[in-house]
């Protein structure tokens, strides 16, 4: 089976770690095939961050073959996450041919139609990770989804030899789209925690900002955006602080437009020495700021599904208080924390049940359900 091509097509990938953990986790789950020796190439586009695109058409990562398409608009592909690769319809029509099977990662955009439309063509089995995005919600690309899955992205997941979902809610918006049960499979999100067994020494992070060792450290990372309703980790942190005073919140991500809204509210609650904002940082620097915090927090509103990063936090031995709408399977089972309603009290109830860290537990839940050594032996099944 090791002669097998593998497709990973993934409009973000390696190195643009700003676009979230779409790039990150498709990248660590292609560097593992090629270590395992399947032949792996992926195709992505030229996006890097808010301003910048990647200057390679064409790279080699960990024995991954990577080709970047430049999009049309790089303001199109980061702010409105709609890539338009130009040449990649043309490499496809020649080259798709050569590959037993072709992973898709996300969901509605012309980078997936292309794909999508190739393998069709040419009777190439496929399968789509959507990563949370099948559910509608009521924003300004409602329409624009709609008239997508209308058209063909629809089709795309009810020809899919497989769909993958990383949840049971995901399972059920998937299930919604008319695609049989049997089509659906679900595989959790993933990390590489060899990457996070050697983990820096508490404090630094501490250090740097004048942060005693024995106060409260929440922390957020993730893009900086109204839809993650930072407006109501806020919210919770002002009630959570007039309870432990000695407590602070790190938010830590790439502003995408909302990042000086935030700062004028914390200014209007007077908090604004205890929130600090950190402009997006990776691993391995971000490890300091998981291993000092005492709490990784985030509660979106809509539905996101698992986040890469608290998984990343919980494999730093850091529990995690998260809303229903980024569950993450599992974690109350091993006491690295918990799974919360979209309620600012219950929220905040919760963030003070945390009495210490119960790292051990965490660094437990990643290992044996989250590690992707084992996890992408569940995709290959999928695959061949």
């Amino acid at each position: 089976m090791k002669n097998k091509r593998i497709l990973i097509a993934s409009w973000t990938f390696y190195p643009a770690w700003s676009y979230g953990g779409i790039a990150r986790v498709m990248y660590e789950l292609a560097a593992q095939y090629a270590k395992d020796g399947y032949e792996v190439d992926c195709i992505s586009t030229d996006v890097f961050d808010n301003t910048t695109r990647h200057d390679k058409s064409e790279d080699t990562v960990d024995w991954v073959k990577i080709y970047y398409f430049k999009n049309l608009s790089n303001r199109l592909a980061n702010k409105l996450k709609f890539p338009v690769p130009l040449g990649l319809k043309t490499r496809l029509k020649h080259n798709i041919k050569n590959y037993d099977i072709v992973h898709i990662a996300d969901f509605r955009n012309v980078f997936n139609y292309q794909i999508y439309a190739q393998c069709k063509k040419h009777a190439i089995p496929y399968i789509v990770s959507p990563f949370g995005c099948v559910p509608y919600e009521m924003d300004a690309k409602f329409f624009i989804k709609k008239i997508f899955d209308l058209l063909w992205s629809k089709n795309m997941l009810k020809q899919a030899k497989y769909v993958t979902v990383q949840t049971q809610s995901e399972f059920d918006e998937v299930h919604k789209f008319w695609i049989k049960k049997e089509n659906i499979k679900l595989i959790p999100l993933m990390v590489d925690y060899e990457k996070f067994k050697n983990l820096p020494a508490r404090g630094s992070v501490r250090e740097k900002y004048g942060i005693s060792k024995d106060a409260k450290i929440l922390l957020f990372v993730g893009r900086i955006h109204k839809y993650k309703a930072t407006d109501m980790m806020i919210d919770c942190f002002f009630d959570y602080q007039k309870k432990i005073s000695d407590s602070y919140l790190i938010i830590i991500g790439r502003d995408d437009g909302y990042e000086n809204h935030l700062k004028q509210y914390v200014k209007e609650l007077g908090i604004e020495k205890k929130v600090l904002f950190v402009w997006a940082i990776y691993y391995p620097e971000n490890m300091n700021y998981y291993v000092d915090a005492d709490i990784y927090f985030m509660a979106p509103s809509h539905r996101e599904e698992t986040s890469t990063a608290s998984l990343e936090a919980l494999a730093c031995g850091t529990p995690s208080v998260v809303t229903e709408q980024a569950d993450i399977p599992f974690i109350s089972e091993y006491n690295a924390w918990s799974i919360v309603k979209f309620a600012r009290e219950d929220i905040v109830q919760r963030l003070l049940d945390v009495q210490k860290k119960d790292s051990d537990s965490c660094k437990q839940l990643i290992q044996e359900h989250f590690d992707v050594k084992s996890i992408k032996n569940n995709f290959l099944e999928l695959y061949f």
